[in-house]
């Protein structure tokens, strides 16, 4: 077995590590998250509502009539949507249940509702009814098991009442639906239903979900996009104010990804989000800028004022009139807001100069923020004098170009600007939940990034949730279904680039060999040749004096590596079975990291399709 273990591996590739002089500090910030509202990332996502369409605000497609989709009829009810008596302005649609004892509707949630045995679910809903109906059964239902969990309402008169119920549920059920019955028959006016877990994080957020964000240490959350942030149209595009405020009274509008939006996770929230997980807000607003308008520059005000407002609500004190806002929304303290993207994947003359007025706008109230510019079409810089400190840049591509030339894109400046990697992630040759070659491939062209933070200063991966019966976009990150979730391969390249940081960047250098791949390249009908090394490196040296090397096989065999470093480490290391392994609903843990600690003598085989990590235990 040693013999053919032997055979099987390539010539040693030589990894030298300086730990001398450093090249430069570590960006503290480099790893982070980008959060998109995309394959019902926030509803039926990380916002912990189960109810779908619960305002009865949503229409059939961006233009179509409002829709009673996902609710269905119960014990012969009749049902339609009603506009006679609006709770608000921004909700003005119910739905009007009629029919015998037992008549009532139900809602299927997300592709159901994940019911867990000995959770309580906190139900809140706006009834009325001009005939006095004389109590509404509210219940958890399972279609092949008995009622998880049942309460009774009374009062409900003619005029709006919202009621307060807590299920206990005394089973577990991924497919359960929420159903509401009128006890004696009669006309119900349903309005505002809303069902959270009690776990909810922050009475927002489902707790397994934001276990798996907390487990990659981000250090920024950039939010809200992405194309979500310039809509299709400016009428769709990312407005902040409209989404703050009652739950109720926001707008709710059509998303880009082809669905309706609650924005019950809206601009506050986000910010709570960022809070929760101890990460930096990195906030993107719209520029004026959509996929198909564009705002004239003399209409371009209200775009100024709402970044100078933005600023305002998360940094201001609570005597301005948007901190103010903040502090009745129950956070008097600032958010501390320190990054603020202008515009998402926008470039060209016509962004460049709504881009000033906003910059220059900020930079002259609120100096210390970073300001991010878009490197989209001809924009590679911002020539006209703005404040630009960060250029963000998007890779979505291959394992094979990841492996090959973005390994080394930063290895040279690119202007008198820091780069933000806004978005990044292997899309093609890959399957659509990922797989161990395209995070390998990642991982490598991360280790460009950590050894480059002299330049790079942020990074995230995209995009970051699917509900996995939703997805449009593959791969993502991480997929919530009913009852839990699983992790694209990815995801533990993430957690463990997140994790092995250190202070300072140190000088490697790699002697190894290389193969060559032909490949199709997403968004151009071409093909790529490229030239891959069999071993990618990185290393960084933390306050104490431990060095971290990250080690990446690229290739699909064995491969030895020889370092100028010895005596003992902890070793980390990620790998799989094949090169498209990868988690499934039914095997959410194909792939795993195992830990051991070693003497470092002589040459260190690296196992294929691999990221290994090496900690010193002693000062260097």
């Amino acid at each position: 077995m040693v013999s053919l273990i032997c055979s099987m591996i390539l010539a040693t590739s030589v990894v030298t590590v300086d730990t001398g002089a450093a090249k430069c500090p570590t960006s503290p910030d480099l790893w982070g998250l980008f959060f998109e509202d995309i394959d019902l990332s926030l509803d039926g996502g990380v916002y912990a509502e189960l109810v779908r369409n619960r305002s009865f605000e949503d229409f059939e497609g961006r233009s179509g009539e409002l829709t009673l989709e996902y609710w269905d009829p119960v014990g012969r009810a009749e049902y339609c949507l009603d506009s006679s008596k609006p709770i608000s302005k921004e909700n003005r649609h119910a739905a009007l249940v009629r029919g015998p004892a037992g008549a009532g509707i139900a809602n299927q949630g997300y592709f159901g509702m994940g019911i867990r045995k000995g959770m309580s679910y906190h139900l809140e809903v706006a009834l009325r009814s001009p005939n006095g109906v004389d109590g509404v059964d509210v219940a958890l239902e399972a279609y092949s098991k008995p009622v998880l969990a049942r309460s009774e309402i009374t009062g409900v008169t003619d005029d709006w009442r919202t009621f307060r119920v807590t299920l206990v549920a005394n089973d577990d059920d991924p497919q359960a639906r929420l159903v509401l019955r009128m006890k004696n028959g009669g006309e119900l006016y349903v309005d505002c239903v809303s069902l959270f877990p009690a776990d909810a994080v922050a009475g927002l957020f489902r707790k397994d979900l934001v276990e798996k964000l907390a487990a990659l240490n981000p250090s920024f959350v950039r939010f809200p996009g992405g194309c979500w942030v310039e809509g299709d149209t400016m009428k769709e595009a990312y407005r902040w104010k409209k989404t703050l405020g009652d739950k109720w009274n926001r707008r709710t509008q059509w998303n880009i990804w082809k669905y309706w939006s609650t924005n019950g996770v809206g601009f506050h929230e986000y910010l709570l989000l960022a809070e929760v997980l101890k990460a930096k807000p990195l906030f993107c607003i719209n520029v004026g800028m959509s996929h198909r308008e564009t705002v004239p520059m003399d209409k371009m005000d209200e775009f100024v004022q709402d970044a100078l407002d933005c600023l305002e609500y998360c940094n201001g004190d609570t005597n301005t009139v948007w901190g103010a806002k903040r502090a009745a929304a129950g956070h008097p303290k600032p958010f501390d807001l320190k990054y603020l993207e202008i515009g998402n994947e926008n470039g060209g003359k016509e962004y460049e100069e709504r881009y000033k007025l906003m910059a220059d706008a900020v930079a002259a109230k609120y100096p210390d923020v970073t300001l991010v510019f878009n490197n989209w079409k001809e924009t590679k810089a911002i020539g006209n004098g703005a404040k630009a400190d960060l250029r963000d840049d998007h890779f979505y591509t291959t394992p094979d170009r990841m492996m090959g030339d973005l390994a080394h894109e930063y290895d040279t400046p690119k202007g008198d600007f820091g780069i933000f990697v806004g978005e990044y992630a292997v899309i093609r040759d890959t399957t659509r939940y990922g797989s161990l070659r395209a995070a390998i491939g990642e991982a490598a062209f991360m280790c460009g990034l950590e050894r480059n933070q002299q330049t790079v200063k942020l990074a995230a991966y995209a995009p970051l949730f699917a509900n996995a019966q939703h997805t449009v976009w593959t791969p993502n990150l991480i997929y919530p279904t009913t009852d839990g979730c699983f992790v694209n391969p990815s995801w533990n390249v993430q957690r463990l680039f997140g994790a092995y940081r250190g202070d300072e960047v140190l000088n490697v250098t790699v002697e190894t060999g290389t193969f060559e791949t032909t490949t199709n390249e997403p968004w151009t009908k071409g093909t790529r040749k490229n030239t891959i090394e069999n071993v990618q490196a990185s290393a960084v040296r933390t306050k104490d004096g431990k060095v971290i090397v990250k080690l990446v096989n690229a290739t699909e065999k064995p491969q030895a590596v020889s370092l100028n470093l010895n005596g003992p480490v902890q070793r980390i290391v990620f790998t799989g079975n094949g090169r498209d392994d990868h988690n499934t609903p039914f095997a959410p843990e194909t792939l795993k990291e195992w830990t051991d600690e070693i003497e470092l003598e002589g040459p260190l085989t690296l196992a294929p399709l691999s990221l290994t990590i090496l900690s010193t235990k002693k000062e260097r």
